[in-house]
């Protein structure tokens, strides 16, 4: 004889019929194991209703965990309009968790959907059908602290220190332009480091940025400190206010085979004549993108003559890079908008007098082209006047807190970056 399929619903109404809960415990085979919610729990399990908390799992959609739990269709459509603050339920991701809450003839009374620990989406029933509101809980901030001595990497040592791994790696990105850390990290340098922690319900919840940090290479201390200017982007400086980036790169392409140098006379090979080639042309496939080689704004996008589609950037008023040749632009590049470092501006292409798929990259000084190749480029950049005088009043406290970091042994010569 065929055993009926066990279903939700045959469940809910077995139990109703001998008295018993009208929530089944379910199995992690077919529902997933219930997750402690110390937030929600208190709403959990009380008379007259039933609720089962679910972390959501690789692969799983609303319908379906609406569906397991017996709900109709209908239900599920209301809860999706139910209002703005519902649409993130079309993106569950893994780890998340679902509060369902349902009466005892199993009518979902409110449904609690945690995005992360600090926001959720709560959604209830009411006489018109469902309403959603967003939540959100309050997070403090802390400073925190951390030095460290290396004597074998900045791995090792910064995860004795307590640097998560995450840490180690912004602190790379920092220093990277003053230390080559695969080669030059020696026994006995040191560092010190200040960072944000994001506190939840008075607990740590994890790690915000490093604010500022030293690091003492070889007896030379490096120092950076973290500023966001009043339109909102995020850099690090020395306490000179200048960039501990690089102010420009060599190459627009990651990785390109130079097919044509700097040369005040070159076999134009279309135009069949010799003519001074001004920049570096950097061969590559089509689409591949084009990256500024420097933090500037943009004041040239468009078909210009022979260079094809092209675009220009200035930095600081003073310099000038220009790509050319282009098959298409990216799309927020345009003109008068500012362009970070590495950000893409277009993509390889053969647009004008190209003979072959490249990019055709100029470095001016001033005005006046300069071999892209050979130039001694400019270190970093440093703020205006304008932005430093905010920039010495942001991070005096930081310089303050930094050198009160208890560190024993770092000791370092008068050498400063």
């Amino acid at each position: 004889m065929r055993k009926p399929k066990l279903t939700l619903k045959s469940v809910l109404l077995a139990s109703a019929l001998l008295g018993i809960s009208s929530s089944p415990v379910l199995s992690s085979q077919s529902m997933g194991a219930p997750v402690e919610d110390r937030t929600l729990a208190p709403a959990c399990g009380t008379a007259n209703y039933a609720c089962d908390v679910y972390r959501v799992q690789k692969g799983d959609s609303l319908s379906y965990l609406f569906r397991e739990r017996g709900l109709a269709p209908g239900v599920l459509l209301r809860v999706l309009r139910s209002g703005e603050a519902a649409e993130s339920l079309h993106r569950l991701k893994p780890g998340q968790t679902l509060r369902f809450m349902r009466d005892e003839t199993g009518q979902l009374l409110e449904l609690v959907f945690e995005k992360d620990p600090v926001e959720s989406v709560r959604i209830h029933a009411h006489e018109e059908g469902f309403k959603a509101q967003l939540e959100r809980k309050s997070v403090d901030t802390q400073i925190a602290n951390l030095a460290g001595t290396i004597q074998s990497s900045l791995f090792v040592d910064g995860g004795k220190a307590g640097l998560s791994d995450r840490q180690v790696m912004e602190l790379v990105d920092i220093f990277r332009w003053d230390i080559d850390f695969a080669l030059e990290i020696r026994p006995g340098d040191q560092f010190r480091v200040l960072f944000e922690e994001k506190l939840l319900d008075g607990e740590k919840w994890r790690n915000g940025p490093i604010l500022a940090a030293e690091f003492i290479n070889k007896g030379k201390r490096y120092q950076a400190f973290r500023y966001q200017d009043k339109q909102g982007r995020v850099a690090y400086f020395n306490a000179d206010g200048y960039s501990k980036r690089r102010a420009f790169t060599r190459s627009p392409l990651r990785f390109a085979r130079v097919s044509s140098g700097f040369s005040k006379s070159r076999w134009h090979p279309i135009l069949k004549r010799w003519r001074s080639h001004k920049g570096v042309d950097y061969a590559a496939p089509i689409g591949t993108p084009i990256k500024a080689t420097g933090q500037g704004r943009v004041i040239f996008q468009g078909w210009k003559k022979g260079y094809g589609r092209v675009v220009i950037l200035e930095h600081a008023r003073k310099y000038q890079t220009l790509y050319a040749h282009m098959s298409r632009f990216a799309k927020k590049v345009k003109v008068g908008r500012r362009v970070e470092q590495g950000q893409v501006v277009g993509y390889v292409g053969k647009s004008g007098l190209a003979s072959g798929p490249h990019v055709h990259y100029e470095f001016r000084v001033n005005g006046v082209h300069r071999n892209p190749l050979t130039i001694k480029l400019p270190k970093s950049l440093r703020l205006s006047r304008a932005k430093l005088t905010h920039f010495k009043r942001e991070t005096k406290p930081l310089i303050t807190q930094l050198a009160a970091i208890e560190s024993s042994t770092m000791i370092a010569s008068n050498a400063t970056d």
